[in-house]
């Protein structure tokens, strides 16, 4: 019966996608290693995403954590500084990004269907670094795609964890528990209320929780999970205005630890920390995933 499921099912996504992504969904051509670097503090026990901002390694919690981001001792896993967000109300933050000026806090969990608040706290990162309490600008969303927002139970195509900058664009990926796929969307970024319109959609077959782009290689790197294993997605070749339209290589990784992998930074060195929230007794956990040609 199990091999009859796995035949429908590649069957199924073949007539989904053209063989080439296929292929590389299903094999990616990367070889990876990854390591625990340390275990975090039981204050950012629900870390859902993660930035490298000059070297300081900054997350935050999801829902029902304060409005707070928190800096954290790689060597430790320590909270070294916090910074609270004053006209913020944590409803489902579940990932962060940058861009020179910016820190983009997203509150944009919506795993039960029915929101028409999702909010991108825009952060000014001189306040940041100046001021241990900061306010924020609101970027306010919805999809033009929604028009039922009828309470479900995990079964939404409308939940999103992953936010990127790309050459100075901001793109959200979907978190589709619906279909199994991620559409992508472009976020404006000044503040406003904005209906979002689709870009784009992929067979991810699984769930995306968390994004990061590396610009030394121009690389767009996924997080998510499937059956309770978590992946990675690597995005290349895509145009500028659309981070599907290019190379998709997804892989299975294999943790000790935790593996409710939420939150990715790209590093300098072109390595990338994952957090981990804690997960099944395993606490939050900071791992270092190294990409291998």
């Amino acid at each position: 019966m199990y091999f009859i499921k796995v035949i429908l099912l590649v069957s199924f996504l073949y007539g989904c996608q053209s063989d080439d992504k296929m292929e590389a969904l299903i094999n990616s051509s990367q070889d990876f290693s990854i390591n625990k670097v340390t275990t975090l503090s039981s204050a950012i026990k629900e870390t859902s995403g993660l930035i490298n901002f000059n070297g300081r390694i900054i997350t935050h919690n999801d829902s029902g954590g304060e409005p707070s981001l928190y800096e954290i001792d790689i060597n430790t896993g320590n909270i070294i500084r916090t910074v609270t967000l004053l006209n913020v109300k944590n409803r489902d933050m579940e990932d962060i990004a940058q861009d020179e000026n910016y820190i983009y806090l997203c509150d944009i969990g919506n795993n039960s269907n029915k929101r028409k608040d999702q909010t991108i706290y825009k952060i000014s990162k001189s306040d940041y670094l100046s001021e241990e309490e900061v306010h924020a600008e609101k970027i306010m969303i919805s999809y033009q795609e929604q028009t039922d927002y009828t309470s479900t139970n995990r079964s939404t195509n409308f939940d999103a964890e992953a936010v990127v900058n790309v050459n100075n664009n901001l793109f959200l990926f979907t978190k589709n528990w619906g279909d199994l796929k991620t559409s992508v969307y472009k976020v404006p970024k000044d503040k406003g209320n904005y209906n979002l319109a689709k870009i784009d959609e992929f067979k991810i077959n699984g769930l995306i929780t968390g994004a990061d782009y590396n610009k030394n290689t121009n690389t767009i790197l996924l997080t998510g999970y499937s059956d309770f294993r978590p992946f990675v997605v690597l995005l290349n070749n895509f145009s500028q205005n659309n981070p599907l339209d290019g190379k998709v290589e997804k892989k299975v990784i294999n943790v000790t630890g935790s593996t409710q992998i939420e939150g990715v930074s790209a590093n300098p060195d072109n390595s990338y920390y994952l957090s981990a929230e804690e997960n099944l007794g395993s606490p939050a956990i900071l791992y270092e995933l190294n990409l291998k040609n």
